[in-house]
């Protein structure tokens, strides 16, 4: 095997070139043996079996008119059937094996019919080869016979036409459906080229057959993600530094003022400050530490999401109306994920609800739906999607007060990406938003490949 991986050549383009080659003249040989096989060699032993059938009949018939209109009889089978009858003069010399398929079907279906057996053998005639049968009837000795151009194919120019119509047809054919082929592999390996060295490469046409138009969509999907991962990537690097910028700034000055004064608000101040470098620093690392754990378990989401709703809501009263569509709705998934991904949603609907009711549903079925609803002030439409950038707030001011540090919803969305889940935010009626998590059936392949 090692030997016949290095005689293959290196490009696809020759290893599809020369495997169509090979397949396509395969499928020649074995459809033209196929012909031969049920075809003309059927049709030859029936037409062998018709021109033994009336050799004899004419050889009855020609013992059987008087002799003056033999030689008429014999002119016109010769000229209607290209057959000649007459009387044996000499021997006819033996014969190993005849040079046609066709002239063997006659012999076997003459003898068959005579009940005897009864060779052709050759002799020259006329200046042509003949083949003769020496037969017996109504006590007269004859000898009838075929001449052999009669019978006589043109086998060799039409395997020598078979061949050349292969032999332009099928390189041909092959060239072209591997040109096509490989075309678009080129085309995919040098747009991953360009993704490689950060460039952005033009979208893959979507067309041809089915799995290329997939092949194509899915790597145009994963350019736009990779651009969006890059883009998420700068703003968070960005919001992280200004974000830390900043309690900095206030650190520094009052490191100054406490120089010449002691003043016990400054030193709260800084204390305050650390924390919020502490909190963005830990919702980082956090992050980070969720998208590296792919472990999967077999969990109870009813178990799951009451234990979140009880963590949440630990220390302080909370109203969260919690509703399942079932006792239990068992699925093999992410649990830290979808733990990190609930915890955030709840606490935004409760910090964002104007302490109304916060509703948690679970919808089971082979997708999992869970909603988190709250009555809030709500999301502006076109907002609904610029929310899960990391450090954008609806409030253009980044104080606390008004909110958290802004990366809640970034970690739910690329916490839900990257464990293949969907997460979205709705309008509520009158008032309020609502969130969605969908979690599809989880496939045995990638149960097997975490």
């Amino acid at each position: 095997m090692r030997w016949l991986q290095a005689l293959a050549p290196s490009s696809i383009y020759l290893r599809t070139t020369g495997i169509l080659l090979i397949a396509f003249l395969a499928f020649a040989l074995l459809i033209l043996s196929a012909v031969a096989h049920f075809t003309i060699m059927p049709l030859a032993r029936s037409a062998g079996d018709d021109l033994a059938a009336l050799m004899l009949l004419s050889a009855r018939s020609w013992a059987e008119i008087p002799p003056p209109a033999r030689e008429e009889f014999n002119d016109r089978l010769y000229q209607d059937h290209g057959l000649r009858i007459r009387e044996p003069r000499e021997p006819l010399p033996p014969v190993d094996s005849l040079p046609l398929p066709y002239l063997e079907f006659v012999e076997q279906s003459l003898s068959r019919r005579a009940g005897f057996d009864l060779p052709l053998r050759p002799q020259m005639h006329l200046g042509e080869q003949w083949y003769w049968a020496d037969l017996s009837i109504g006590g007269q000795n004859l000898r009838i016979g075929l001449s052999l151009e009669r019978v006589a194919t043109r086998h060799l120019d039409g395997a020598l036409v078979v061949l050349v119509i292969t032999a332009l047809l099928v390189p041909l054919t092959a060239v072209f459906m591997a040109g096509r082929t490989t075309r678009r592999v080129r085309l995919l390996s040098a747009a991953v080229a360009d993704v490689s060295q950060g460039q952005q490469p033009a979208p893959l046409p979507d067309r041809g057959p089915r799995e290329v138009r997939m092949l194509a969509s899915n790597f145009n999907r994963m350019t736009r993600q990779v651009r969006e991962l890059l883009a998420n990537r700068t703003t968070l690097l960005a919001g992280i530094s200004h974000d830390l910028r900043t309690p900095l700034t206030r650190m520094r000055l009052s490191l100054e003022i406490l120089r010449n004064k002691h003043d016990p608000k400054l030193i709260d101040g800084i204390c305050k400050d650390l924390g919020t470098m502490d909190r963005i620093i830990g919702q980082t690392l956090e992050l980070s530490r969720d998208l590296e754990n792919r472990q999967i378990e077999t969990v109870d989401l009813v178990a799951l999401i009451e234990q979140i709703i009880a963590d949440v809501g630990r220390g302080e009263e909370k109203d969260i109306r919690w509703t399942g569509s079932a006792p239990t709705c068992t699925r093999t998934l992410n649990p830290v994920a979808l733990q990190r991904i609930l915890s955030n949603l709840i606490e935004n609907a409760i910090r964002y609800g104007n302490g109304s009711r916060v509703e948690v549903t679970l919808q089971c079925a082979p997708t999992v739906t869970i909603r988190v609803k709250d009555r809030g002030p709500g999301i502006p439409s076109d907002q609904l999607e610029a929310v899960f950038r990391p450090f954008h707030r609806l409030d253009s001011s980044r104080s606390s007060q008004t909110g958290g540090s802004g990366l809640g919803l970034a970690i739910v969305e690329q916490l839900a990406k990257a464990n293949g889940w969907n997460v979205s935010l709705r309008p509520r009626e009158s008032g309020g938003t609502e969130a969605h998590v969908v979690i599809p059936p989880l496939r045995s392949a990638e149960i097997d490949t975490r």
